[in-house]
């Protein structure tokens, strides 16, 4: 367990309280009621005990602990929309190296980089200073070719300022420009097989931009992909595939037991817990299409 495990349960109770809060949910089964309490009070306890025990390795990530582990801040009503993100398909004949050269990692900011503007939005937020640091304005109005990991971490960075009050007078539609360039990377992706670390990146792109409303990240499809991956012993891995040579070591990341790996598999959860979230949600929706 690490921090980032920590925040991913956050998002768990987050989702899950606000599925049982949802005017949907009171159609739901007594049986799938309470396995959802069940699930809230098993990420209540678990997420209490963490931030209590967990030592972060250094004060930016001190501070993201401190401050962002409230399932409050998260608990924002999503307002669902489909089409804006306009129409993708996958890039013709991409590669697998292709998407180890040109997109996992491509651009800024790096993990090191986005910890600390992470770190200044916390500091901010527990000193009453509502103003998006100047290291991640910087970040977010570079205009460098950014992909992958780095532009998830960018839409992470806008999230993480507007749950604590931060975000100031950025462009209105920098959420749809981010969240249409992960589709873009998202279709490429599955395009070539889900190589490497991509697994892990996936489901981070479909949870961040999921949880912004674009139904372009929801639905069967993503649900029975994710629910293919894990272990039988219900962990997750980073990587799709043993045989995959290159191996992007996630900094926020520990190994466990059959090969797993903490941030994926706390990715996962995360990822499930929306997932019931828009299914509740969309319910009548979905059942009219």
């Amino acid at each position: 367990m690490n921090v980032d495990v920590t925040f991913s349960v956050t998002i768990v109770e987050a989702n899950i309280a606000a599925t049982l809060l949802h005017e949907n949910s009171r159609y739901l089964g007594n049986d799938h009621w309470e396995i959802l309490v069940e699930i809230l009070r098993l990420c209540d306890s678990t997420r209490r005990y963490l931030v209590d025990n967990i030592v972060p390795e250094n004060n930016d990530v001190r501070s993201l602990h401190e401050t962002l582990n409230d399932p409050g801040l998260w608990m924002h009503s999503i307002v669902w929309q489909n089409g804006v993100l306009g129409k993708k398909r996958p890039t013709p004949g991409l590669t697998r190296r292709d998407v180890r050269d040109n997109l996992i990692m491509q651009g800024t900011p790096r993990e090191e980089e986005s910890d600390r503007c992470l770190g200044e939005i916390a500091r901010n937020k527990l000193n009453s200073r509502y103003r998006l640091p100047d290291t991640c304005v910087e970040i977010l109005k570079r205009r460098d070719y950014t992909r992958g990991y780095p532009l998830a971490h960018r839409l992470l960075i806008v999230q993480v300022a507007r749950a604590t009050g931060l975000l100031g007078d950025l462009p209105t539609d920098l959420i749809v420009s981010y969240c249409s360039v992960i589709l873009q990377d998202l279709l490429d992706i599955e395009a070539a097989g889900f190589p490497y670390n991509t697994p892990d990146l996936t489901m981070e792109q479909v949870l961040l931009c999921g949880m912004e409303g674009f139904l372009e990240f929801t639905g069967e499809h993503y649900e029975q992909l994710v629910l293919g991956w894990p272990h039988p012993n219900s962990c997750f891995s980073s990587f799709g595939s043993p045989d995959d040579q290159l191996r992007i070591v996630r900094r926020a990341s520990r190994e466990t037991d059959f090969g797993c790996d903490s941030h994926a598999t706390g990715l996962a959860a995360a990822l499930l817990s929306f997932f019931v979230r828009e299914n509740v949600e969309n319910a009548f929706q979905r059942t009219f299409k």
